[in-house]
């Protein structure tokens, strides 16, 4: 086996068994552990070690902690809510090249996921706290597995071929240009807390969260080919949750359920290892499967009414988020254009 066929089968097999454990034991939202384990999953390289798991923990541990007060303190007031919000995902985004893997994700989430389950949960905020660290927490150790049963070595390894070397870091941004990401980054998730609240879009949560999760990766999400390709994800794993839920509609079992996750796992994983540029849109594309099977699979009595409206939501947030980083960027350009132009003015001015 390559390295990329040992990365697929243990991708593969770690979302299936999260899914059986996490649908199968059924804990208060359970359907989230896959999703983590996924993330980790797809990471290149070998296992990060505990240690690094350990940071990216206290990191989503900070977040759920400012989710759990503004849930508690800041959610019935939208007028210091939202400003509240703008100020936190600025600190996030701005800090973003200098956190641990996936930390600004999982920061992103923490202050987000909590205020919005508590709005559409019975759930009070201190279990979903608890709920989704216990979800993550698991993640992490599907993932130790993984890597544990199914490890690199595995591969076949070209006695000829040079050692693999890990993908250098790209390189730091400058500060300013930090700035300026995270200014975009901070408009466009701003700018949908405004909406979801100005309008009380409740039932419009999922695309507020996307939206967010969407925006919280600035030194790379400031890309217009990026965020199409985030696009191309959502309506990636839109078309196979469909396809997913009408089979589900017509065999209910949890071991079709598994039998199915297993397949489509294969299907997808295969793609995300295939080293080709659309790799990162069907990782994505999984993760939002996930999202939708467990949204969708949850014993929600009205599941079935409600499964296109969040597919719908999904593919708005990729829009949404296209749209909102056109006028953000044009705004930061023009006000760029306009300070130069007034420097000039100064200059020539002093100069006569």
């Amino acid at each position: 086996m390559t390295l990329a066929n040992v990365r697929a089968l243990r991708i593969s097999l770690g979302a299936t068994l999260a899914v059986a454990v996490a649908y199968g034991v059924a804990w208060p939202l359970s359907y989230i552990m896959p999703i983590f384990a996924v993330m980790f999953l797809s990471m290149p390289g070998p296992w990060f070690g505990w240690k690094m798991a350990i940071q990216i923990i206290r990191r989503l541990s900070s977040g759920l902690l400012m989710g759990l007060i503004i849930s508690e303190f800041f959610l019935r007031m939208p007028l210091v809510c939202v400003p509240l919000y703008a100020l936190l995902f600025f600190w996030i985004f701005f800090k973003d090249a200098t956190a641990p893997p996936l930390a600004t994700i999982f920061m992103t989430m923490g202050i987000t996921m909590v205020p919005i389950l508590g709005l559409q949960t019975s759930l009070g905020s201190h279990f979903i706290v608890t709920y989704l660290f216990i979800s993550m927490s698991l993640g992490f150790v599907f993932t130790w597995l993984g890597h544990l049963f199914i490890p690199n070595r595995l591969a076949k390894i070209d006695p000829n071929a040079p050692p693999p070397q890990r993908p250098a870091p790209p390189p730091t941004p400058s500060r300013e240009e930090r700035a300026r990401l995270a200014l975009v980054s901070t408009a466009v998730a701003t700018s949908a807390v405004l909406i979801f609240f100005a309008f009380n879009l409740a039932q419009y949560a999922l695309a507020m969260f996307y939206i967010c999760m969407m925006a919280s990766t600035p030194n790379t999400n400031a890309s217009i080919k990026v965020l199409k390709a985030n696009s191309t994800a959502c309506l990636i794993g839109g078309i196979a949750i469909v396809i997913v839920y009408n089979l589900l509609v017509c065999v209910p079992t949890y071991d079709f359920l598994v039998g199915i996750t297993l397949l489509l796992s294969l299907f997808f994983s295969i793609k995300m290892t295939s080293g080709k540029p659309s790799a990162a849109a069907w990782t994505s594309g999984f993760t939002t499967f996930l999202v939708l099977l467990g949204s969708s699979t949850g014993g929600d009595s009205s599941a079935s009414s409600t499964f296109y409206l969040r597919i719908a939501q999904v593919l708005f947030a990729g829009i949404f988020c296209i749209g909102a980083i056109i006028v953000t960027e044009h705004l930061i350009q023009r006000s760029q254009e306009k300070k130069r132009w007034r420097l000039m003015g100064k200059a020539l001015n002093s100069g006569a």
